[in-house]
């Protein structure tokens, strides 16, 4: 146990250090310790000194008045609280202090002793108005996280005008101003900014100056934080603007864009002169900041809208984003009694700049005339690409078929322009269909009628037009009858095979068949083969009938060889041609009949060829190597080029196209065809002129050097049978 003595160390030691005056006396006033802090508040050097003098000592005249009071309050409550004077002993000047005495009892009965804890008022005064200070930023900043929270939350949801209005009401509500807007430039030379949202007199004015003309211009051309505290003291920007609506301090700061370019700018103004405080600067960019993410998430949900409703190439409305359209102007259109045009257009064959230049040529050539389609049309319509090299624009508006057949013959001479020199060539033709609406149409029935007339236009040659009849729903129909009916007819071998001579000129001997199938169907009687070759290359028949036709006609030829040295010669498809399988095809059917591969001739089209350069040359080049004769069929018929016989040695041989054949004898018919024997002499290739007709024809072909005829004069498509009669006839 320690005694008194002992008890007042204690405390000594435990107190010597704190800051604030701190003693220790007994209820009689004596006084008997004193901090260092205490000492020197009250200007005595030491202890020494100051253990001489009584406790009255130590107070003012004043401080003495509340003695009687401190001391009654002690022994009667063991605590006091309040305001009193000490004296400093140095200068006799009176030290205002806020005292906390109370009485510390010891035990066995030891007299007890009195602690006081003295701070200057000044002291006691800074501390709490620190105090206050902070519990009011404290507020502050919990009212500035609140609202960037609530800011926050509505940036998620909101508009970009609501958005941008309750950050400008944000800003000037923390901020204790009237005044404050969010504006931006539209185009980096024009004079005045755009204000997206104001409040106060920026909400009236709207002609604030760009660049160094204004406070918002300066902080959105440097893109930085400005601070201005007196419109008198500035120099880096003209004033004018906030001396005109009575502002004379103000803060700007940049929104930025995802690249880290400044978009707009946030800025608040007060009719005062201000000081403004680095934590309020913060703010206004936290402010700015919610905004800048909010710009950024809208453009990059813009961008996954436009992904999905625009194609990636081109920048066109796709397939789904045109529906859409056509799908409310039609409601639009019967609601105003109205109607619209609606046009198809596939160009025509694009297929052979992809396959003969590559896709990324194909791609580039593509933009181009996407170009020159937008040019064609009006700002109004609706282009859309629904894939590949087929558009559907949209016409509102058009009240007749004869303004829908206007635009549409508009657009093909405006693509059909020649482009200047390129890196690759440009579609300059398509072909359109083009279908009015009328009261009851819908999206689907529109659409089919587009496409009906497209597919007629089509038929009827390059860079043309046609407006849908009633009849193409009857050819669409007959179409898909055929085409069911004739893959039954393939799979139960309903389709005959008849074959048509060729005969050399000079010994009018046969040397070649060529073989035709025909179709008698079962409820409409003969079919043209034109007719069913084309629907079986529009639904995916082409190859099936391509490889029955090949099979029959080598298992004839196998029994005539068996006594004549005739060549079968079998028409190829293009589809055909561009499968790397076929050579593989033809390889297992010579195998499987017995054909010898020089008695085979595939009679490849001429426009087939050129469409699809590499890929139907590299299966050519296979089907020459295995002994096929190879026969370039339609020569001169829209792509004549005898360089294809110096490229592609492999053709043995070509037949005229039957419209130079028609206009003999005349005499300019004569000469060019004398002219290309002449060079294919050059190339050692036999030269076949077909559609012989007449002696005249024949004579005049005779003349010119023609090795082969082929025709109606020298004989028409027989059956096998008669074929077979004709060939023992002969021999």
């Amino acid at each position: 146990m320690f005694d008194a003595a002992d008890d007042v160390m204690s405390l000594r030691q435990f107190l010597e250090r704190s800051p604030d005056f701190v003693a220790l006396a007994d209820l009689t006033g004596t006084v008997l310790h004193i901090n260092p802090a205490g000492l020197e508040l009250i200007g005595v050097s030491d202890w020494a000194e100051a253990s001489t003098l009584p406790a009255l000592d130590f107070l003012t005249a004043d401080g003495r008045e509340r003695a009687e009071e401190i001391g009654t309050a002690l022994r009667s409550d063991g605590r006091w609280d309040g305001y009193c004077e000490l004296r400093h002993h140095g200068t006799g000047a009176g030290i205002p202090v806020v005292v906390s005495a109370y009485v510390v009892h010891t035990p066995d009965g030891r007299p007890d002793v009195v602690a006081s804890i003295i701070r200057h008022r000044h002291t006691v005064e800074q501390r709490s108005a620190r105090m206050a200070a902070d519990a009011v930023t404290a507020s502050r900043h919990a009212q500035e996280q609140k609202a960037l929270a609530d800011l926050s939350r509505f940036a998620v949801v909101a508009e970009l005008s609501e958005l941008l209005t309750a950050a400008t009401d944000t800003a000037a509500t923390l901020m204790g101003v009237g005044n404050s807007a969010i504006a931006h430039l539209e185009n980096s030379t024009d004079p005045y900014l755009t204000m997206d949202a104001a409040s106060g007199s920026l909400g009236i004015r709207r002609d604030v100056p760009s660049g160094d003309g204004s406070m918002t211009g300066y902080a959105l051309a440097h893109e930085q934080p400005v601070i201005c505290s007196n419109r008198g003291d500035e120099s880096r920007f003209r004033t004018g603007t906030m001396a005109e609506l009575g502002l004379r301090s103000g803060v700007a700061v940049p929104i930025m864009t995802a690249v880290g370019d400044a978009w707009g700018v946030l800025s608040i103004h007060s009719v005062e002169a201000r000081l403004y405080r680095e934590q309020e600067v913060s703010f206004l960019s936290s402010v700015a900041g919610i905004v800048s993410a909010a710009l950024r998430r809208m453009e990059l949900e813009s961008q996954l809208r436009r992904r999905s409703t625009h194609d990636a190439l081109t920048g066109l409305p796709n397939r789904t984003f045109a529906y859409d359209v056509l799908d409310t102007a039609l409601a639009r259109a019967r609601f105003q009694s109205d109607t619209l045009a609606l046009l198809l257009l596939d160009i025509d064959d694009f297929k052979i700049i992809n396959d003969s230049l590559g896709h990324d040529a194909g791609d580039r050539a593509l933009v181009k005339f996407v170009e020159r389609l937008v040019s064609a049309t009006s700002a109004t319509d609706t282009i859309a690409r629904l894939g590949g090299d087929e558009f559907l624009i949209i016409c509102e508006g058009v009240r007749t078929v004869e303004r829908a057949e206007e635009i549409a013959r508009h657009i093909a001479r405006t693509i059909a322009k020649p482009f200047a020199a390129e890196d690759v060539p440009i579609p300059l033709s398509a072909s359109i269909g083009v279908a009015v609406s009328d009261s009851n149409s819908t999206r689907h029935e529109l659409i089919h009628r587009a496409d009906l007339a497209m597919y007629r236009a089509k038929d009827s040659g390059t860079g043309g037009h046609a407006v849908f009849d009633p009849g193409d729903l009857y050819d669409a129909d007959r179409i898909r009858s055929l085409s069911v009916d004739l893959r039954s007819a393939l799979s139960s071998n309903e389709l005959t095979m008849a074959y048509q001579p060729l005969v050399d000129i000079s010994t009018r001997e046969v040397v070649a068949v060529e073989a035709l199938a025909r179709w008698n169907h079962h409820d409409l009687g003969p079919v043209e083969p034109t007719e069913f070759v084309a629907v079986a290359e529009r639904t995916g028949l082409a190859t099936p009938l391509g490889a029955w036709a090949l099979r029959v006609a080598c298992t004839d030829a196998v029994r005539w060889r068996a006594f004549s040295d005739v060549v079968v010669r079998v028409n190829v498809s293009a589809l055909q041609l561009r499968d790397h399988e076929f050579p593989t095809q033809v390889a297992t059917v010579l195998a499987d009949t017995g054909l010898p591969p020089n008695a085979l001739g595939l009679e490849v089209t001429e426009t087939v060829w050129v469409a699809d350069t590499e890929r139907v040359a590299n299966t050519v080049a296979a089907l020459h190597a295995m002994g096929v004769s190879l026969l370039l069929d339609d020569m001169g018929k829209g792509h004549s080029s005898m360089s294809y016989l110096d490229r592609y040695p492999m053709f043995e041989s070509f037949k005229i196209d039957k419209s130079y054949v028609a206009r003999l004898p005349a005499v300019r018919a004569r000469a060019i065809i004398s002219a290309i024997v002449a060079l294919a002499r050059a190339f050692d290739v036999t030269v076949v002129g077909e559609g012989v007709e007449t002696e005249e024809q024949l004579e005049a072909l005779a003349a010119t050097g023609c090795d082969v005829a082929q025709g109606f004069l020298l004989g028409r498509p027989m059956s096998a049978a008669a074929i077979t009669d004709l060939l023992r006839s002969s021999k």
